[in-house]
């Protein structure tokens, strides 16, 4: 009986063993380097046309920073066909949830971290046509409850990559074609972006008059905007958000058109006058900035509202595949 019983596990293991992963399960197991948080092996599992790994973590790839996570969910879209002589998948959908910053260093110091985490949720998702040469970033966002939300569109032409798979090099030579911006700020620009520009000054002296010198060429810009580029509400509602930079306490919406497009090279850190009147030439902008405080009910109604359409718009199209 029990050589009967082990014959049937032994065999029960095979045939799991032979069933083939998923295209997004292989994706992340053989050129994504998770670990799990604890024990020797990845909860990773094939579900519904996406592949769901659990409480796994990821190396940040500078120092020892580990990023930490409850749950990761890459649906299979756009990675049947990947091989490693694609640098960049055509498209992909990728949810994750529960992140948190870990040391990586002292088990103690990391178990403090997670008591005291305030974990945010991250999805992207875009799609690179090569027979336009379009690569669309439907969506990148990032929030939480303490930092609230940060979400971008964006429209990109790739001329150097027209009908071939996407490489790296090229999105050097990407063109910015429009850009939709939705910033619901609560600390979000206070914890993470300022200590990133502060980093990358001396930290041997005072960091304001450098910011407050970028911040007044920002309301000089904006005030010297004809009003072919935006109108008077819109220079008014970004002369609003810089003004409280950089500790806004708002909710920002920014919609930009650029023709022709402008040349992400050019939109480095150093940008000339001249530079800056050519890409404001052709550029048409859209902005709102409200500073009423919105209840916690409502941003919880409406985050699962969105999640909840996201996941039907994914199953009809499914449906009429």
């Amino acid at each position: 009986m029990k050589k009967k019983i082990a014959l049937m596990l032994g065999s029960a293991m095979v045939l799991a063993s032979s069933v083939q992963a998923g295209p997004a399960c292989e994706y992340l197991r053989n050129y994504v380097a998770l670990q799990p948080q604890s024990g020797d092996e990845l909860q990773m599992q094939d579900e519904d046309g996406a592949c769901r790994v659990q409480n796994g973590q990821w190396s940040a790839g500078f120092s020892s920073m580990l990023l930490a996570f409850d749950e990761l969910v890459l649906r299979d879209e756009g990675l049947a066909s990947y091989s490693e002589r694609q640098e960049i998948p055509d498209s992909m959908d990728l949810r994750i949830s529960g992140i948190y910053v870990l040391t990586g260093l002292l088990p103690g110091q990391d178990y403090i971290m997670r008591l005291q985490a305030k974990p945010m949720d991250f999805s992207l998702a875009y799609k690179w046509d090569s027979a336009s040469a379009q690569l669309s970033l439907e969506q990148a966002r990032l929030r939480s409850q303490h930092l609230r939300e940060v979400r971008v569109q964006a429209q990109f032409g790739v001329e150097s990559a027209v009908g071939r798979a996407l490489g790296a090099d090229d999105l050097e030579q990407a063109e910015l074609k429009s850009l939709n911006l939705y910033l619901d700020n609560q600390n979000l620009i206070q914890s993470m972006v300022m200590p990133a520009v502060v980093l990358s000054m001396s930290m041997h002296e005072d960091p304001r008059p450098a910011i407050e010198k970028a911040l007044l060429a920002a309301r000089s810009a904006v005030q010297l905007m004809p009003d072919s580029v935006a109108d008077r509400d819109s220079r008014d509602a970004l002369l609003a958000f810089i003004a409280q930079l950089p500790a806004p306490h708002g909710r920002l919406s920014l919609e930009m058109n650029m023709d022709p497009s402008w040349p992400v090279v050019r939109l480095e850190p150093g940008v000339s006058v001249d530079q800056a009147r050519k890409l404001l030439a052709g550029l048409s902008l859209q902005a709102r900035f409200d500073t009423g405080q919105v209840p916690a009910a409502y941003v919880w109604l409406r985050d699962h509202l969105r999640y909840g359409l996201h996941l039907f718009s994914l199953g009809r199209a499914e449906a009429s595949n």
